[in-house]
């Protein structure tokens, strides 16, 4: 290949979805394949739209999908409506989408079937690895928003407008009372884990997230060098959370209007309501030491 990529640059390695290419032209497929490995996406590959379905439908790990539009039978802006009707609204999928045909018509029915990106042939590798890095970065936000809606569908609605008292254990907790109180800590990890992604949601970023809940609760936002500084790790680590916080879309950084030299962060308002509806169930589980 006569050009090159700097494949560290992209920072796209260890890819948590898989790729699909579909195209019938095989050095095409081969080509699109190889940089797609070389980026760190596992990849697959199918001939036709009818092969893209299936493998689409019975394989759950495949989230970015590259189409050229002129193929034999299902063209590729059908398979696109498919993926549009049919996937896109119960699971995360991106689409990309190659013609060797330059058509302002096609590249407007592809956005409209919810295409992120149009590239024409022939594709330089720059361009598909560009276009690899933003669909990767689509990926994530709609991973995030989808697995907070399985989130909010899950959990038990916290009893604020119940008129329950809510009471904490005593101040002098017995031996047993400790016990108890460290199995229930213990079992909301494993529920923690249950319903968020540990990939996003573990160790410093789930602590950052949670000071973030509790500053947007008293009406505050707060430093991006203050989050980094309580995450208690390395501040270039710390800030590397608070980037992927930022690109899943939980997490919002704006520009502080007393001070442009610095950033401010806040949890987007769908993370908001899900976080006081998560920290509301348990402090009810763990009054009651039902969780």
């Amino acid at each position: 290949m006569p050009e090159e990529v700097d494949i560290e640059a992209e920072g796209l390695g260890q890819a948590q979805f898989h790729v699909l290419i579909v195209e019938d032209d095989p050095d095409c497929l081969a080509e699109y394949q190889e940089l797609a490995e070389r980026l760190g996406y596992p990849c697959l590959a199918a001939r036709d739209g009818e092969s893209a379905l299936r493998m689409i439908s019975e394989d759950r790990r495949i989230g970015l999908v590259v189409i050229d539009i002129r193929m034999p039978g299902m063209d590729g802006l059908t398979l696109l409506d498919e993926l549009s009707e049919r996937f896109m609204p119960i699971r995360p999928l991106v689409a990309v989408v190659v013609t060797g045909q330059t058509s302002i018509e096609d590249a407007v029915l592809a956005m409209r079937s919810n295409a992120v990106d149009y590239l024409e042939k022939p594709v330089s590798l720059k361009g598909l690895s560009s276009a690899l890095r933003r669909a990767a970065t689509k990926w994530a936000r709609l991973a995030a928003q989808h697995q907070l809606l399985m989130v909010a569908s899950r959990l038990p609605k916290a009893p604020i407008d119940e008129g329950v008292e809510l009471r904490m254990p005593s101040d002098e907790p017995s031996k047993e009372d400790l016990v108890g109180f460290a199995s229930a800590l213990l079992k909301a990890r494993h529920t923690r884990s249950k319903y968020f992604d540990p990939q996003i949601l573990s160790g410093p970023a789930w602590g950052i997230l949670m000071d973030l809940t509790a500053a947007g609760l008293r009406g505050e936002r707060v430093p991006t060098s203050s989050a980094c500084v309580s995450a208690e790790i390395p501040f270039s680590t710390a800030l590397r959370h608070v980037n992927q916080l930022v690109a899943a879309g939980l997490v919002k950084r704006d520009t502080d209007p007393a001070d442009k030299r610095r950033t401010l962060l806040s949890l987007e308002p769908e993370t908001v309501e899900l976080m006081t509806q998560y920290l509301a169930s348990s402090w009810k589980s763990l009054s009651t030491n039902r969780i």
